[in-house]
């Protein structure tokens, strides 16, 4: 029996989260390193793990939906402390990495482009495709779900509407794949899941998730080994079919194979994935999807990607070591932004009870 603090808060999903950030940076390290291996998982595997981001938007959509869902609809909800929350907790972190990237480069456009994505709202660009901070094309498609969530509310106001909005994004996806993202209205540049619309689905299911999770936590106890079997079997299949398979096929392959694993994973304790370094990494896991390229060029930068040569060994090196050192960045921050802060809330605090006494 689950007991009633996860049934709410799922815990299982901070696993799945941290799996889902270090699988991403292993293929960023890939990606621009020159690793050679003669490794199946390196060669074959590694690369496809982007699809990571597709699992972090259907989580995304299922913790949003569990925190606001029914607040949203009981008219509950203080719309300018919902909106604060969203910028307090993603803006100082991604603010500071833009101001290192700015320096760093000393662009004038990647000033601009600094400028646009301290708004949030990048996500809203006709090409969601910003050089500062490369990875944040996902924060700006994430945060743009914030500010549609009452949206999304009512598209997901009953079972059956959530249903028809997941399946109308589909198709939405299909149009998009074979009309609007073609020359006849996207430069050659365009990145098609770097579009909203192109993710609506996998937050649409998310909700979908959120909506039937008593019935899927239900089902997964009774089948439990079944549903495993199950699971096992569409990551197989998943890389059985072919890996370049574009536009809506990819949307659907990549939402069954993860909507089976959420639902999965919500429905019992997993020792695994509760583990506390799993935890603690997908408490910050967006925090390190967005610095994990400023550590790993800090790491290039110092001469130490090759220094156990090209093979295996110097890759998991690297892997540990831009981990390690993303966990010791962003530890860092958060104590001296935390310092910060309460150095100026007492500063506030006091000014506040000297004004009371006069």
């Amino acid at each position: 029996m689950l007991k009633e603090k996860q049934i709410t808060r799922f815990d299982n999903l901070d696993g799945l989260r941290a799996i889902g950030c270090l699988g991403i940076i292993a293929m960023h390290i890939k990606a621009n390193a020159d690793y050679q291996t003669s490794s199946y998982i390196y060669n074959n595997m590694v690369s496809t793990w982007t699809v990571f981001v597709y699992l972090f938007l259907i989580i995304s959509g299922f913790g949003m939906f569990c925190g606001y869902y029914e607040k949203i609809k009981n008219r509950e909800i203080d719309i300018n402390q919902f909106y604060l929350k969203r910028y307090k907790k993603l803006l100082p972190f991604f603010a500071f990495l833009l101001v290192i990237d700015v320096v760093m480069e000393r662009s004038l456009d990647h000033l601009i482009e600094a400028f646009t994505e301290l708004t949030m709202i990048f996500g809203l660009l006709p090409n969601n495709n910003p050089n500062a901070i490369g990875v944040s094309w996902t924060l700006g498609v994430i945060f743009l779900f914030y500010m549609l969530m009452p949206f999304f509310v009512f598209l997901c106001y009953n079972r059956i509407r959530a249903l028809l909005s997941l399946a109308v994004s589909v198709v939405l996806v299909y149009f998009c794949d074979i009309y609007y993202f073609t020359d006849k209205f996207v430069v050659d540049s365009f990145i098609p899941r770097h579009s909203f619309l192109y993710c609506a689905p996998y937050f649409l299911a998310g909700a979908c998730i959120y909506l039937y999770r008593n019935e899927i936590i239900g089902f997964v106890k009774r089948f439990r080994w079944l549903v495993l079997a199950l699971n096992i079997a569409l990551t197989v299949l998943y890389y059985m079919t072919p890996i370049g398979i574009t536009g809506v096929f990819m949307t659907l392959k990549h939402t069954v194979l993860f909507v089976c694993w959420v639902g999965y994973f919500i429905s019992f304790d997993s020792k695994a994935l509760q583990l506390k370094p799993l935890r603690f990494i997908g408490g910050i896991s967006m925090e390190m999807y967005l610095a994990q390229m400023v550590v790993f060029r800090a790491l290039e930068k110092v001469g130490l990607l090759y220094i156990f040569g090209k093979g295996m060994i110097s890759f998991l090196f690297i892997f540990v070591l831009t981990v390690a050192g993303l966990i010791a960045f962003i530890c860092t921050y958060n104590f001296c932004f935390n310092k910060i802060k309460s150095f100026f809330s007492k500063k506030t605090a006091a000014r506040r009870t000297a004004n009371e006494k006069q």
